[in-house]
C-alpha cells in the first residue's frame, strides 16, 4: 500500500507494507508487515508491524508501536510505550514513551517518557530519559548533555564524547554531563563526566569531571583527583 501524495488509510490489517513517500495518515489502530515513511506519516492510533518501522521523513504513532525492528533517520515521535522485539537504531530524533528492545544502538537523539531496558545499547549521541535506564552492557558517549532517573545493568561505560577531537571540541561544544537523579547500579561501572546521587559498583571508577555523592564498592575503587566524591565505603556484602 503506497501514498505518494497525500492520502489517508482506514485503519485495519493490511497484509503488506505501508509506504508513505508524501503525506499519508493512518485513522486508526493498524497492523501491517513494514512501515516505510521518507515523507509525513500520521498513524492514529497503535501500530504493529510484523517487520521493522523505517523513518527518513517524519513519523508519528499516536498509541503503541509494536515492532521487529525500528529503523529512525529523520524524526520519529511514539506517543505510548515501544515494544521492540529485536533493535532499535536511531540516528535522528525519537521522541516515545517507555522503550523495551534486545539491541539499542543510537548515534542521533533519543528522549524517553519511561523506562529504557535493553540488553545491548550504544549511545554515541544523546539520551534523555524519565525513567530507569536497564541494559546488560551499557557503553555511553555522550554528544549533549544527558540525563536519566537511575541507571542499572552488568557493564556500564559513561564518558563524554571525542567528538572532534578532545580539547579542540570541548572549546566549542562546551562542557557536556550526564546527570543522573538517583543511582547508576551494576558490577563494573566506569564514568566520565557524570552527576549522580549514589554510585554502587563491585569494581568502580570515577573518572574525570563526576559529581557523585556517594560510592558504594565490592571490591575496587579507583577515583580521580579531577572527580569529587562526597564519601564512599565498602560494600557490606562484600
Amino acid at each position: 500500500m503506497n501514498i505518494s501524495g497525500s492520502g489517508s488509510l482506514p485503519g485495519g490489517d493490511y497484509n503488506e507494507d505501508i509506504r508513505i513517500s508524501g503525506s499519508g495518515k493512518v485513522n486508526g489502530n493498524a497492523i501491517c508487515d513494514t512501515m516505510v515513511v521518507s515523507g509525513s506519516g500520521h498513524v492514529y492510533g497503535d501500530l504493529t508491524c510484523r517487520g521493522a518501522m523505517k523513518v527518513s521523513g517524519s513519523g508519528k504513532v499516536d498509541g503503541t508501536l509494536a515492532a521487529s525492528e525500528l529503523h529512525v533517520s529523520g524524526s520519529c515521535h511514539i506517543g505510548g510505550p515501544a515494544q521492540i522485539a529485536d533493535s532499535i537504531g536511531i540516528s535522528g530524533s525519537c521522541h516515545v514513551g517507555p522503550v523495551r528492545c534486545t539491541e539499542l544502538r543510537v548515534s542521533g537523539s533519543l528522549n524517553a517518557e519511561g523506562d529504557v531496558s535493553a540488553e545491548d545499547a550504544e549511545i554515541k549521541g544523546k539520551i534523555e530519559c524519565t525513567g530507569l535506564i536497564n541494559a546488560g552492557t551499557l557503553t555511553v558517549a555522550f554528544s549533549g548533555n544527558c540525563f536519566a532517573d537511575s541507571i542499572g545493568g552488568s557493564v556500564i561505560e559513561i564518558n563524554m564524547g571525542r567528538f572532534g577531537g578532545g580539547l579542540i571540541s570541548r572549546f566549542f561544544m562546551g562542557e557536556r554531563t550526564f546527570t543522573v537523579q538517583n543511582s547508576i547500579e551494576g558490577d563494573k561501572i566506569n564514568l566520565q563526566h557524570v552527576i549522580a546521587d549514589t554510585v554502587v559498583g563491585r569494581d568502580v571508577v570515577i573518572g574525570p569531571g563526576c559529581k557523585i555523592r556517594r560510592v558504594v564498592y565490592g571490591e575496587h575503587i579507583d577515583i580521580s583527583p579531577e572527580a569529587s566524591v562526597e564519601y564512599y565505603e565498602p560494600s557490606r556484602t562484600a
